[in-house]
């Protein structure tokens, strides 16, 4: 079963994706895995996300979002820069999805201040908390 939840162009959304995933994804033109789970969360995935991504070519970043990592404005100025440097596809993810859809609201806001429905810019379905985008914002 398929982790995606929605795309933006080249920006995908998931929930957190398997093994076989990122190498489906890999030969789908993936190039970018930016990952918003937590160190705490992602320690009883089962396999290694970092090593698999570089076994696959793929460039591999986490900016956790939640617990006692909250809410890091850094990581919208870094998602720019990535986003503006990777030639091919990113994939977003963490749990569900949602807290790396947050984030990418909060890139849309960051590069475009009028906005009023960041989410409704890539069709988001799942829950939306304009607090959290706020407190993504740099």
């Amino acid at each position: 079963m398929s982790s995606l939840v929605v795309s933006d162009g080249e920006v995908w959304f998931a929930g957190q994706p398997s093994a076989d995933e990122l190498k489906a994804w890999a030969d789908d033109g993936v190039k970018l895995i930016v990952n918003s789970r937590t160190p705490e969360e992602m320690a009883g995935l089962g396999f290694d996300p970092v090593a698999a991504c570089e076994a696959l070519g793929l460039r591999y970043v986490e900016m956790p979002i939640g617990g006692a990592h909250g809410a890091n404005p850094q990581f919208t100025l870094m998602l720019a820069q990535l986003l503006e440097e990777t030639d091919g596809k990113t994939v977003m993810h963490c749990r569900s999805g949602t807290r790396s859809a947050h984030l990418y609201a909060a890139y849309l806001l960051h590069q475009n201040p009028e906005l009023t429905d960041p989410f409704g810019e890539f069709g988001w379905p799942l829950g939306r908390d304009m607090s959290l985008v706020q407190a993504l914002k740099p």
